[in-house]
């Protein structure tokens, strides 16, 4: 009797030793496989609110759109718009109860307003529906990255499913979940919705309060000793606990125990050897259980394949397999996506580029190859020494504030190719974020060399003449109204030369077009050699040119259009053996106080041109003058 009790009391300590051990690393498994899960749901819950957000620039009435806050239904209860003072602009479903009321009050309200970050609320009992809620809130920002105020999305914690679908472990076991601030947001059997903690919590849940994470011994609900696990959900401030009653853990040694100490109290001398056989027997599912768990945590196999007829056993068994199973389908999907990205961006047409947290180059594709130039350089530092001096230091300004605060870079700057060439490069990268951590940059690379050369042809095009290549009526136009700006501001004179040709309707009749255009080219010409770089020679139509004389007085003016109009005489043509020349009359004016537009400087030039030409032709006349200078008629 004394050894058998012996032998079971030896039998009975290793095997409580044995259960605890595979206990504590069921627990352990458990604990993290919940608390992820309630974090992955909180992160999916925020980041849906800062989709929704980046579509709300200013929290205003109306902004919550129903047909697109109805894709929300799944994750809130409801949604919520503050402004900057903490007043319900908006709502939705839709509650004239709600719009204007303000809580400043509250502690979330605070907390926004000076961190402006995503947050999760404590509980409270909202004041019109008087339900326990939790809100969470994401911070809105106008198009200059100004706060504007904030979203929220209401989770009513009696009917959320954040705090539902939890598995009993056995027949004992449950979860908790504890927020830091000491209040209990769920329990199974609690009574209240939000539930104050003892003044003297646990010894465990008190050091979980301030962070502490990992297993313990405490009392459960009913008061009986359990194993506990705590793990933190930090985007929520939360605490999970998985508690585990110690007679459930210990239940399969007690099975085992009850179907060897009855036979062995009738045979004890005979089955002696028997009973140890089938305590070893007993126990042994348990140390496979343990052995395989730990090969399961470090990969070395997928799936617990255990014997047993323990019907608590195989409950763990089965939701151990359950759960590798369903992490297995997602590390594979996972794979599937990361394989399916680096092929689209190694295919892409386009040049792109992935970054880490640092900047440096994780990934290029072909086509950027093909924009740079085979011997790009493979990192950040020497695309940096390749961009144009001009523009270096203020690009890597701007990336190195991009890294910084994981924005986004968008800028458009010139860059030396391998070839020593010079192109113009549109840089476009996009800061990415999983679960809330920054984690790198994906970027694309434009080569839009020719698209800028020909906006430059169409603005040139748009405003010259294409005969003479002077500006063209439009031209003129633009500068003369610039012009005008600067003389109101400065009081810089400026003036205006109008010059109608003489006797170019013959060259036309006679020569034909060709030799008229060719005069008209000729004219061009002389107006280029009498001009000074800084002023303006234009071909208003027809045989009409102007100059746009900037800085220049009326007594400069006439000087100068009196050159013109003496290069302009000497010029001719000879075609059929027959020389051809022109003349010009040229009219004279300046801006003067009563112009508010430029019609006005244009009509007094034209009308002076005009009067020249009456006159006899061939003479330089201002506004307010008789004829300058005379010529032949």
């Amino acid at each position: 009797m004394v050894l058998c009790i012996t032998l079971l009391a030896f039998g009975w300590q290793a095997g409580s030793q044995l259960v605890s051990d595979t206990n504590r690393q069921h627990l352990r498994y458990e604990a993290d496989l919940i608390r992820n899960s309630i974090t992955h749901q909180v992160n999916e819950h925020l980041q849906e609110l800062e989709r929704l957000a980046q579509d709300i620039p200013e929290p205003v009435a109306g902004a919550l759109d129903p047909g697109q806050s109805h894709t929300l239904t799944s994750f809130f209860e409801g949604l919520v718009l503050f402004d900057t003072e903490s007043r319900i602009m908006d709502a939705w479903p839709t509650r004239n109860d709600r719009v204007g009321a303000r809580f400043p009050d509250r502690n979330y309200a605070r907390f926004m307003h000076a961190f402006q970050h995503p947050h999760v609320s404590d509980p409270f009992l909202g004041r019109f529906s008087g339900e326990p809620l939790v809100v969470m809130l994401v911070p809105l920002h106008d198009a200059e990255g100004h706060y504007t105020g904030f979203l929220g999305g209401l989770v009513n914690i009696n009917q959320s499913q954040l705090f539902k679908g939890f598995k009993r472990l056995g027949e004992g076991g449950h979860v908790t979940i504890t927020t830091a601030a000491g209040q209990r947001l769920y329990q199974p059997g609690q009574r209240q919705a939000i539930a104050e903690l003892p003044e003297t919590p646990p010894p465990a849940l008190e050091r979980a309060l301030y962070g502490w994470q990992g297993e313990a011994e405490e009392t459960t609900i009913s008061g009986q000793p359990a194993l506990v696990a705590y793990r933190q959900v930090w985007p929520a401030d939360w605490i999970v606990g998985v508690h585990l009653p110690k007679d459930q853990a210990e239940a399969p040694l007690i099975a085992g125990m009850q179907r060897i100490t009855r036979p062995a109290l009738w045979v004890l001398g005979v089955v002696l050897p028997i009973v140890g056989f089938l305590i070893w027997l007993a126990l042994r599912p348990l140390t496979r259980l343990a052995r395989q768990v730990m090969e399961l945590r470090d990969e070395q196999r997928h799936t617990l394949e255990i014997p047993t007829r323990m019907p608590e056993l195989r409950r763990v068994i089965d939701i151990i397999n359950e759960t590798e199973e369903a992490r297995m389908i997602s590390r594979h999907d996972l794979s599937r996506r990361k394989a399916l990205l680096n092929a689209t961006l190694a295919a892409s047409p386009q040049g792109m580029f992935v970054a880490d947290t640092q900047g440096r180059l994780t990934f290029l594709n072909e086509a950027l190859h093909e924009i740079l130039g085979s011997s790009v350089n493979q990192t950040l530092a020497g695309w940096a020494n390749r961009v144009h001096p001009d523009e270096r230091e203020p690009v890597r300004e701007v990336w190195r504030q991009s890294l910084a605060q994981q924005h986004d870079f968008m800028r458009q700057f010139r860059f030396m190719d391998s070839d020593g060439g010079q192109r113009w490069l549109d840089v476009h990268t996009r800061a990415i974020h999983l679960e809330g951590e920054f984690i790198g940059v994906v970027g694309t690379v434009r080569d839009i060399t020719q698209h800028r050369h020909d906006d430059a042809l169409r603005r040139w095009e748009a405003e010259h003449d294409p005969l003479t290549g002077l500006l063209n009526r439009r031209g003129l136009t633009r500068r003369l109204e610039e012009a005008l700006v600067e003389w109101q501001k400065t009081g810089v004179q400026t003036a205006i030369l109008f010059l109608d040709l003489d006797h170019f309707k013959p060259i036309n009749d006679r020569g034909g077009h060709a030799l008229g255009d060719k005069m008209l080219q000729r004219v061009a010409e002389a107006m280029r050699c009498v001009i000074r770089s800084n002023d303006h020679a234009a071909r208003q139509g027809g045989d009409e040119f102007a100059v746009l004389l900037t800085g220049c007085s009326v007594d400069q003016a006439l000087t100068l259009a009196e050159v013109l109009r003496k290069r302009i005489a000497t010029h001719s043509l000879e075609y059929q053996g027959q020389h051809w020349h022109v003349t010009a009359s040229i009219g004279v004016d300046h801006f003067q106080p009563g112009d508010k537009g430029i019609d006005g400087v244009l009509a007094r030039a034209d009308a002076a041109s005009y009067r020249a030409k009456q006159g006899g032709r061939n003479r330089v006349i201002t506004d307010e003058d008789e004829p300058h200078q005379s010529g032949t008629g």
